[in-house]
């Protein structure tokens, strides 16, 4: 063999070439490798190394005989016995796939006829080629193989040998999107359609390859025009519905599926929907999907998809996108460098695509503001003057510092702004100056006291002489509720009253490492307030929460308190060997009180509340208090009620962990198929409007707010009566968002939510009423106008509900429920006109069965969290802070555009032993968006873990001062929007010039930042509490300079890893963390939003956003379980453990901050990634093993 190689090398390279010689010996070398039905070592070596050689003389061949030798070599040596050509160098066989490409074009050109079987031996060889040449398509173009290719397979359609190889070769040249416009242009579409109606059904694969390379060639847009106007969409549609029909045993999915898919990217163009449409194919198609036996079921969401691209578009049933409730702003006259309003332009800028023009129409008046609601605005519009850019210099210093009480509380120890017992005692029976906009109040045994009413003040200011004027408006306002000094006659009426008031001993303690409060499991004692809270710590009204607390200054009131069952001592049940605390301070309590700062409502009724004390239950207790606030709540709406599960002082419900829901794979498209039914038979749906919010506010426009709840009177009367109208909605309270309700089918609705206030966008947040429903009936719901382009409700999320009459009999919660959860595309469109590329909204659809006949339930995208439920749970913590000794501050940081007062916290240990100066500030904010209730529940289980008086928490409180900003956007949450203030804008988008006026929370607290950190107190940590729609667990969001978007980040950024250090420990306290799921990345698109404001203008290397998701886990202890409320307050106590070995975690160890870049650089997420998950309904492989455990090990935490 060696000798022939020889031979034949020599007669290739000689001048006159030998050509009978060359093809002599190929014809030898050929028969030796065919007849050797083993390789041999020698021949493997052998031929492989003299593979150039051949290929040489393929380039030289001309004549037919030499070039089928040499063709039918390399094809033995790649094909049939390929160890020979797997022993060829890659260069080698890279420079093969050129060579037979050429010899393939000169075979097609030159050799006429063309045998078939030798381009049958080409093609092979090239597809084998492919292989290993990732350019051999670039090769083909170069050489001129497409145009042949195409011109072969009109030529030899009828060969059948030679077919099946040109298209699988021709599959390969059209992976390049260059080589498809080429084709396109050579007719190959044509060529293509013809040879798939000649080939007969049992050429499967010849017919499914040349579909795959119509899939190809159809996805330009050119080729697709091309194929449209030559009605190539009404064969292939024909070829679909031929195929379906003539199959009997649904052998050819894969060809059907293909088909559907080009038919697919048909409905991508205007022209290619017009065809399809005129072609009838959603008559056709939705037969299809009618009646698709269970074997084709992988075609249905396909042919769903095709259905709803080619019906039209459509107007939401309503008159207008915007919302319905419009906030008058106030005009002002701005920088021209500020960005709170564009320039030039005298109104709220409307949103994309919004029917709101111009909200509010600013002339020349001076009247700045047309409501007289707005005065407030109107005063502080006038204090800033023409300008409202946020720099330094703009601080009011005085004012601010009024904003750090601790400081005077640890300086002073006489009577002094922190006094205020002394100050009461100067202030009794005394007549206090008046002063404009200020109303003196009298208190039975408090004196005279005259609260400040006055709007003027951007920062809320204070009089400190006690001779004088008191500001109950002002930081002193805090102050002056925790400390005032209860007198003989109030004690002795209080005696009078409450000398039977029932006092509930402590549970026994459990043990808990380093102290940490144990999170129960029994029955899930997490109710809305915690029991043995409200219990022992706010056994009355307003008036025992104020006294109690304030008597902290007072030990002989504090003892005359406890003697009288109004305080309960210190639990003595502490074992200090094991650091175990009280099961009753647990942090599971799930229902807050709520507080703020006192006002005229609140202390006139505290001489009510103590007078009824005794002939009313807890429970009446704190509805009476929950309704004294309620009463200075401020909302753009008409409330027509208040929430019945905000009036419910302890929760019972759930009893266990709720898990995911396991979605069946055919919802998403049963509920699509019953959209497409409206379309088909529109005679059998029934369009009837039973709820319009749009309708109410014009009859109710003169009507004024009614706070009250007959739910419970009205199940009483409806549960035995037979339903047989249809279900009646209201959505007219606190945080409630439903535009309309319209019955589509007998029990089927369509819902339609509000947008933000003077906006028209951000459509998520749900929160309504529903009555009158039959027991065990499946009614099905359909929210059509959300915004998002994906939701955890594909993923096992459900929605929750309360049902009025099972919280009657003692099983109060909200519960997960819902079955046939999906999410998806509509018909609906975003823009005002109706457009076939226009934007649509997506449906969030769920079918619920009420567990009563005559119920009465609220149902919600989350656990709600209102402002007034806030301000009740403050009035109990007050009560807590007392009881255990913690220094507990509540002041006004400001007041909202519709003037609701927003609390600032300070917590922080009363032990002097240790300076302040000692002590870092943590600074906290959440609900910056109001939709994100969940973000509430997690600061919830914050505070009332700073509030429980455990030895951890003592030794925490020793070592950080905490500011909390419990809810940054009070008007959002209490309108019931998702994302926006009344501005109609997005808060945290505003961090880097707040308006003082538009955005006072942002810029109060932006202030308060800004002071701390001039007078060295920098925050050692801020943090943001938000929710997240799209991604299961709770990760944080944190700035590493070295992956900024800006090139002086990157050169300025010290080669520090601090901001890892919450997260690191956050991985080992909080099981539901996900280091994972965290991003550090520093984006443009978020420059303006809190953590990174706070990271680059105040220098703070902790800032972070938490999210937390609405949905539930997919690791750790709860993979596979809904977050419920008790398990988001233990984040929250969580979150705080591990700001105890924060310190220690500055210098963090190696290994530690090695494995948490280990795991972010596996998948480091980014904040504008949409959720990975796929859109196809996921099912849960939990097992029902792993549900108990996960069950089991809800207290067991390691720090």
């Amino acid at each position: 063999m060696e000798e022939l190689f020889k031979t034949l090398n020599q007669a290739n390279c000689s001048t006159r070439r030998d050509v009978e010689l060359i093809a002599d010996t190929s014809q030898a070398l050929l028969h030796l490798l065919t007849t050797h039905e083993k390789s041999t070592h020698e021949m493997i070596a052998l031929y492989s190394c003299n593979l150039d050689m051949l290929l040489l003389v393929l380039e030289n061949a001309q004549e037919q005989n030499v070039i089928e030798n040499v063709v039918g070599m390399l094809y033995q040596m790649l094909c049939i016995k390929p160890r020979i050509g797997g022993a060829a160098s890659k260069v080698t066989l890279r420079n093969a796939s050129r060579t037979l490409l050429a010899t393939l074009v000169y075979v097609a050109q030159e050799l006429q006829p063309a045998s078939p079987v030798l381009l049958s031996t080409l093609y092979t060889l090239i597809t084998k080629l492919s292989l290993i040449d990732k350019r051999i398509a670039v090769k083909a173009r170069l050489q001129g193989a497409l145009n042949v290719t195409v011109n072969l397979l009109r030529v030899h359609a009828s060969h059948t040998k030679f077919l099946l190889p040109a298209v699988k070769c021709l599959k390969i040249f059209a992976s390049s999107s260059v080589n498809v416009a080429e084709l396109g242009r050579n007719g190959a579409v044509d060529v293509l359609i013809a040879l798939v109606q000649a080939c007969s059904k049992k050429q499967t694969i010849l017919v499914q390859t040349s579909l795959d390379i119509l899939q190809l060639l159809l996805k330009s847009k050119k080729n697709a025009q091309v194929a449209i106007k030559q009605g190539t969409v009404g064969v292939l549609l024909a070829m679909f519905l031929d195929w379906h029909q003539s199959q009997a045993k649904h052998r050819h999915l894969k060809e059907q599926k293909t088909l559907l898919t080009i038919l697919k990217n048909f409905c991508l163009s205007k022209a290619g929907k017009k065809v399809l449409i005129e072609a009838d194919i959603v008559q056709h198609l939705y037969a299809f999907c009618k009646d698709i036996p269970t074997s084709s079921t992988e075609l249905l969401p396909l042919a769903s998809v095709i259905l709803q691209k080619c019906l039209m578009p459509k107007k939401l049933p309503v008159s207008s996108t915007a919302s319905v409730y419009n906030f008058s702003l106030p005009q002002l006259e701005h920088d021209p460098y500020c960005s709170c309003y564009t320039p030039g332009n005298t109104g709220l800028n409307a949103a994309p695509g919004s029917d709101i023009q111009n909200v509010d129409s600013f002339g020349s008046a001076p009247t700045p503001c047309s409501s007289l609601s707005d005065l407030a605005v109107i005063t502080q519009a006038e204090e800033v003057k023409t300008s409202c850019q946020f720099s330094l210099d703009s601080l009011d210093n005085s004012r601010t510092e009024q904003f750090l009480p601790e400081l005077q509380h640890f300086t002073h120890t006489t009577a002094s702004l922190c006094n205020i017992p002394a100050m009461y005692s100067q202030l009794e029976g005394v007549s206090l100056v008046d002063s404009p906009g200020k109303q003196p109040l009298t208190f039975t045994g408090f004196g005279t006291v005259t609260a400040a009413v006055t709007e003027s003040h951007l920062v809320p200011g204070v009089t400190l002489n006690p001779a004088s004027t008191l500001d109950v408006d002002g930081p002193c306002e805090g102050l002056l509720e925790s400390r005032p000094r209860v007198n003989e006659n109030e004690k002795r009426s209080l005696h009078s009253c409450h000398s039977s008031a029932d006092t509930s001993k402590m549970n026994d303690s459990k043990s808990c490492e380093f102290g940490l409060p144990v999170f129960q499991e029994k029955p899930l004692a997490s109710g809305p307030i915690c029991s043995s809270m409200a219990n022992n710590c706010l056994l009355s009204a307003d008036k025992i929460s104020v006294l109690s607390e304030n008597s902290g200054s007072n030990p002989d009131a504090v003892a005359e308190l406890k003697a009288n069952g109004l305080v309960c001592a210190r639990s003595e049940n502490i074992d200090s060997g094991t650091n175990a605390v009280s099961s009753d301070l647990l942090v599971e309590n799930t229902h807050l009180a709520n507080s703020t700062i006192p006002n005229a409502a609140v202390l006139e009724s505290v001489n009510e509340c103590s007078s009824m004390h005794s002939q009313n239950t807890l429970e009446d207790v704190f509805q009476e208090i929950y309704l004294t606030r309620a009463r200075d709540t401020k909302t753009v709406l008409n409330r027509c009620s208040i929430p019945y599960p905000d009036l419910c002082s302890q929760w019972t419900e759930p009893r266990q962990i709720e898990p995911l829901l396991c979605s069946k794979n055919d919802v998403k498209r049963k509920s699509i198929l019953g959209d497409i039914n409206r379309i088909v038979q529109p005679a059998a749906i029934m369009n009837n409007i039973v709820y319009s919010l749009d309708a109410l506010l014009d009859e109710q426009s003169h009507l004024q707010d009614c706070l009250a709840n007959s739910d419970a009177e009205w199940v009483l009367t409806h549960s035995e009566q037979t339903i047989e109208s249809p279900l009646e909605f209201d959505s007219q309270f606190e945080s409630g968002n439903l535009r309309t309700a319209i019955q589509v089918r007998e029990r089927e609705y369509d819902l339609l939510l509000s947008p933000d206030v003077n906006s028209s966008r951000h459509l998520q947040w749900f929160y309504f009423r529903v009555r009158n429903m039959q027991v065990g009936v499946p009614y099905r719901f359909n929210v059509i106008n959300c915004e998002k382009t994906n939701s955890q409700f594909n993923f096992g999320m459900q929605p929750v509900i309360f049902s009025v009459k099972e919280a009657g009999q003692g099983r109060a919660g909200w519960l997960r429920t819902g079955s046939n959860i999906c999410y998806y595309k509509n018909q609906y469109t975003r823009s005002a006109g109706v457009d076939a590329q226009a934007k649509l909204f997506h449906t969030a659809a769920f079918t619920i069965v009420f567990p009563h006949n005559g119920d009465i339930c609220y149902m919600a995208y989350h656990y709600p969290y209102t402002f007034t439920l806030l301000q009740t749970h403050l009035q109990q913590w007050k009560g807590l802070a007392t009881q255990w000794g913690t220094y507990l501050n509540v002041q006004r940081l400001c007041k909202t555009l519709s003037g609701n007062e927003v609390p600032l916290l300070t917590i922080t240990s009363q032990s002097r032993e240790d300076d302040l100066d000692g002590r870092q500030y943590v600074f906290l904010t959440s609900r910056v968006h109001p939709g994100e209730s969940n973000s509430s529940w997690v600061m919830k289980g914050i505070i009332e873990f700073l509030l429980s008086g455990a030895p951890v928490v003592q030794q925490l409180l020793k070592m950080y001062v905490f500011k909390i900003v419990p809810m940054l956007n009070p008007d959002g949450v209490i309108n019931g929007s998702h994302r926006c203030s009344v501005t109609g804008e997005d808060l945290n988008r505003k961090w880097v010039n707040p308006c003082p006026v538009l955005h006072p929370t942002v810029y109060h607290t932006k202030q308060l930042i800004r002071y701390l950190v001039s007078i060295s107190k920098s925050p050692i940590l801020f943090c943001d509490f938000h929710g997240h729609s799209r991604k299961k667990n709770v990760f944080v969001y944190g700035c590493n300079g070295k992956t900024s978007w800006r090139e002086d980040d990157k050169v300025n950024s010290l080669d520090d890893k601090a901001f890892l250090s919450l997260p690191v420990q956050l991985q080992q306290t909080v099981p539901v963390f996900s280091l994972a799921d965290c991003s550090f990345n520093v984006e443009e698109s978020k420059e303006s939003t809190a953590r990174i404001v706070m990271w680059r203008e105040m220098g703070i290397v902790r800032s972070y956003t938490m999210e937390i998701t609405h949905c539930g886990c997919d690791e750790g202890i709860y993979q596979g379980y809904h977050l419920g409320v008790q398990q988001l307050q233990e984040v929250g106590a969580n979150f705080c453990a591990a700001l105890l070995t924060l310190p220690c975690s500055i210098n963090l160890d190696c290994c530690l901050i090695n494995k948490a870049l280990n795991v972010l650089e596996e998948d480091t997420p980014s904040e504008e990634q949409v959720s990975a998950e796929s859109s196809e309904v996921e099912e849960s492989d939990q097992s029902d093993g792993e549900g108990k455990e996960a069950a089991t090990s809800i207290s067991a935490y390691q720090l």
